[in-house]
């Protein structure tokens, strides 16, 4: 009785490693493929970080931008303001100038 048991246990053993033998072969090339995808999309996530670096430096370089702009364009308002002024009070001096 003891070696029926065993041999039960053998055969179930045998069946199961062979099914287990058969699954692996047979997913073995979508492992692969697994694989290979993953690779791909490590890549796609470097190249996605360099680009949001690179974005992030542009973005910083052209709010840099826009603040030196917005100051050039202050100063020649105050520049103009005060020609402006300067205008109005060389005519105040001067008073009314006849027509021509």
């Amino acid at each position: 009785m003891p070696w029926v048991c065993f041999a039960r246990a053998l055969a179930v053993f045998i069946y199961c490693s062979n099914n287990i033998l058969t699954l692996f072969s047979l997913s073995f090339p979508f492992l692969l493929e697994y694989a290979a995808i993953n690779s791909m999309l490590d890549q796609i996530n470097s190249c996605l970080d360099h680009l949001e670096e690179k974005n992030d430096y542009l973005h910083a370089c052209l709010k840099e931008l826009l603040e030196s702009n917005r100051q050039t364009r202050l100063e020649f308002q105050q520049q103009q303001q005060q020609q402006s002024q300067q205008q109005d009070m060389e005519t105040d001096v001067q008073g009314p100038q006849p027509p021509v």
